[in-house]
């Protein structure tokens, strides 16, 4: 967990202050262990998660989604762990949606300018937290 770029799978922030980060903290059998951090200047608070292979599988499905042309798309939606959900607007701006359905019931929404290479830097993002996995 030394190398920076591998240790967040995700990393959308802006020079505005509002940020998601999901940090990679740690290995567990089978899986890895994190926390997906929400930041701005009206709210900020984290919550602990647990990835493994079928979660990053399913975040590259999310950035091919994106990445051809859909507006929007969800991660880990309905499942046991916090959920994102992604939408794209016609400013290019990121409407982030973090949904904690199971522990605490919050959701927390939060509007991202990205960078224009935030596609690519997640694809590498994505490419290192795999080879973090447990083998």
């Amino acid at each position: 967990m030394e190398d920076h770029e591998a240790s967040e799978l995700i990393h959308l922030a802006d020079d505005l202050g509002n940020s998601v980060v999901l940090r990679v903290t740690g290995r567990e059998s089978g899986g890895l262990t994190g926390v997906i951090e929400v930041g701005s200047y009206f709210v900020s608070g984290g919550i602990k998660t647990w990835l493994d292979a079928e979660d990053l599988t399913a975040w590259g499905k999310v950035l091919d989604s994106l990445a051809q042309g859909d507006d929007g798309a969800a991660w880990r939606e309905g499942q046991r762990a916090a959920e994102l959900h992604l939408e794209i607007d016609d400013n290019d701006r990121m409407h982030v949606a973090v949904v904690d359905s199971h522990s605490f019931l919050v959701t927390v929404e939060l509007t991202i300018e990205v960078a224009d290479d935030w596609l690519e830097a997640h694809r590498e993002r994505l490419t290192a937290t795999r080879a973090l996995l447990p083998e």
